[in-house]
């Protein structure tokens, strides 16, 4: 359950800043009124982040159970294989539990991005419908 091989460190570290970049780039979009979403296409986007981040916070509750010395014995191989184990299942900057944890962020906070698009939409769609009667007079 390691993501990185070696050499791949550095290109995960280069991921990070670009994707955090983009989930704010979307948050300001968003959040400045410039995107907004059908609340229909909107709301199945919505339900499939949701399933995503229930199947993620699963995976996370799972991986925490490896999180444990490995019993290799008490010798000095041992001990350092099952203290590499240990770190590799939780607590290395690459380990399963941190890149999983990351991604549920980044999930968590598209979600919230989608609703606050739906919301621009539904306040558009309102201000139009109030402009259209105080046109016609209803």
């Amino acid at each position: 359950m390691y993501i990185a091989e070696a050499g791949n460190e550095e290109l995960a570290t280069k991921r990070r800043p670009y994707v955090g970049s983009q989930i704010v780039a979307l948050q300001e979009s968003v959040n400045s009124g410039r995107v907004s979403l059908d609340p229909a296409t909107g709301e199945e986007l919505r339900r499939m982040l949701v399933e995503q981040i229930d199947q993620v916070d699963s995976w996370l509750e799972r991986a925490g159970r490896l999180a444990r010395p490995a019993p290799l014995g008490t010798n000095p191989v041992g001990d350092k294989m099952a203290q590499k184990f240990e770190a590799r299942a939780d607590g290395d900057p690459l380990s399963f539990v941190t890149v999983m944890t990351s991604y549920r962020e980044v999930l968590q906070q598209t979600h919230d991005s989608v609703q606050s698009a739906i919301r621009n939409f539904q306040l558009v769609d309102e201000e139009h419908r109030s402009a259209l009667r105080r046109l016609t007079g209803n």
